[in-house]
């Protein structure tokens, strides 16, 4: 049984009803409700629940013109929910059975308040599109198990500050037969070379550069070094090793 009708402000209407409940579906503001058992002013929504609920029922119209539905039955009325919005604010604790588990496809935003933190343990596999881009501002501290490495790879030349190191030894090369040599050396850092202020003429190491009388130079090698020059000159060496 139902009550269906357009209705001017402060109209007046009545309709026969019998039940246990009577339902206000639709009405522009708010409605008068008289019926043999009482008054009501009710708004969309509203109902009225009265188990003797019979006779003549006045519908009076306190709102702007417009439509006025309502609804009258027997047992529990529950209008339905079409287009509402349901807020949960409390959920129960849940479990879940072994092997069941829950796709989350989107979050609402999150806002934290001052003090508060979010600890994420494990992140799902991550796929980006072509030219997609990931910036990494800032890291957390990391600590590896045993037998764990990284593996860095840089195509730009790596930048490294000579490595010190925690011996010396000094030695004199006399030019004989126009050359001298320098033996190779694992566990040397770095060499320093002086030609002695008193040669005739400069020695040429490796063939490339020369150093005249009382020039230094530092070489970074371990490698063997070659000396020409003049007979008799000499060239003061000291090697630093690791």
């Amino acid at each position: 049984m139902s009550f269906h009708q357009l209705m001017q402000p402060r109209q007046r209407s009545q309709f026969q009803a019998v039940g246990e409940f009577l339902y206000i579906e639709t009405c522009t503001s708010k409605v008068r409700i008289s019926t043999e058992r009482g008054e009501y002013t009710l708004r969309t929504g509203a109902q009225i629940i009265d188990p003797k609920l019979a006779g003549v029922v006045t519908v009076e119209n306190l709102g702007e013109a417009g439509n006025v539905t309502i609804v009258c039955g027997f047992g529990r009325y529950i209008p339905p929910s079409d287009g509402q919005q349901v807020a949960v604010t409390a959920m129960p604790a849940m479990s879940f059975a072994p092997g069941q588990s829950v796709a989350v496809s989107e979050l609402p935003r999150v806002a934290l308040v001052d003090g508060q933190a979010v600890v994420i343990s494990e992140l799902p596999a991550v796929s980006l599109a072509e030219n997609q881009q990931v910036t990494v501002s800032r890291l957390p501290s990391i600590s590896l198990a045993d037998g764990q490495t990284i593996n860095v790879t840089n195509t730009a030349p790596l930048q490294t500050k000579p490595v010190g190191g925690d011996g010396a030894v000094g030695n004199v090369l006399t030019i004989a037969s126009n050359a001298a040599t320098l033996a190779g050396n694992p566990s040397r850092c770095h060499v320093l070379l002086k030609a002695s202020t008193t040669n005739t003429n400069g020695i040429t190491v490796n063939g490339g550069w020369t150093l005249a009388a009382g020039e230094t130079l530092q070489l970074n090698t371990t490698a063997a070094l070659t000396f020409a020059g003049t007979d008799g000159d000499t060239l003061e060496t000291i090697e630093i090793t690791r």
